[in-house]
């Protein structure tokens, strides 16, 4: 009868690598996809900064128009409905281009190389993520979230 300790480290053993030819798979799919984690890091860096830009700008304009009269730019009702739509545009734009990415990935993943990997290679890509950071946490509890993780992305796959 084995310990629990023997089993989590047998587990763990099973966990730290993939199969050679889904590595290289993964490879060829992370270099052909870059593009779009680019642009998928663009939007969420420019989320925060457009909903900065789009609450200050419409201020800023209002009180230059106003010659400097700094209650009439904050209690304007054109500026509040400047700044709530700047906001919401923002928030949807950068939504979108997130979505696009993630559709765009999935169907690269999808068309080419699910007929050969026979698994998504977006989750397989998760999954690669947290066997690494498996191996960097320094606690027992992120060790037990990466598995966890894992276990999640191997149920996507049909692995468990």
């Amino acid at each position: 009868m084995k310990s629990l300790i023997e089993e989590d480290q047998e587990e763990n053993e099973d966990y730290k690598k993939l199969n050679k030819r889904l590595e290289a798979l993964l490879d060829q799919f992370e270099n052909e996809v870059k593009s779009y984690d680019k642009w998928s890091s663009i939007s969420m860096l420019a989320a925060p900064v457009g909903i900065i830009i789009s609450i200050f700008l419409p201020i800023l304009f209002l009180q230059y128009m106003s010659h400097g009269n700094l209650y009439v730019s904050i209690n304007s009702s054109p500026a509040l409905y400047l700044v709530f739509s700047g906001i919401v545009a923002t928030v949807v734009i950068t939504k979108l281009a997130i979505f696009y990415a993630d559709y765009k990935k999935h169907e690269v993943s999808r068309t080419k190389y699910r007929p050969i990997a026979g698994v998504c290679m977006c989750d397989l890509s998760q999954l690669r993520t947290h066997m690494i950071k498996i191996e960097k946490s320094k606690t027992a509890g992120e060790r037990m979230r990466h598995v966890r993780l894992m276990n999640y992305y191997k149920h996507q796959m049909g692995w468990l």
